[in-house]
């Protein structure tokens, strides 16, 4: 089942489609973990996970690169490699390299883990 839920992952986040990524294979109470250097930006539970996705979302202004590797995956993890490069509507331009590590749980993803700089 994990092979299942991983691509699924991936095909959504592809797509674009994070919220509904989030809805559909999170658990409720999911851990949503930033590096040390941003831990004050990990939250806990469903609900707070989406907020803070529809604010990082909401402040697009354009998508210069998306990439999504296929997933690696174990008995219980996966892990993926994303590269998100966008300009936000401040005009900042942010890319982020990164790999993320997801748990899973009956058949859900209960914690997410993002490494990058």
């Amino acid at each position: 089942m994990i092979k299942t839920i991983a691509h699924q992952l991936v095909a959504l986040l592809r797509e674009k489609r994070f919220l509904e990524a989030q809805e559909q294979l999170f658990t409720i109470d999911a851990i949503n973990q930033e590096p040390e250097l941003y831990k004050e930006r990990s939250v806990f539970g469903l609900k707070a996970m989406m907020v803070k996705e529809k604010r990082f979302l909401s402040n697009i202004k354009k998508w210069n690169h998306f990439e999504v590797s296929e997933p690696l995956i174990s008995k219980h993890h996966f892990t993926i490699h994303m590269i998100t490069d966008v300009l936000l509507k401040n005009e900042q331009n942010v890319r982020i390299d990164e790999i993320i590590i997801y748990e899973v749980d009956n058949n859900k993803i209960i914690k997410e883990q993002f490494f990058y700089r």
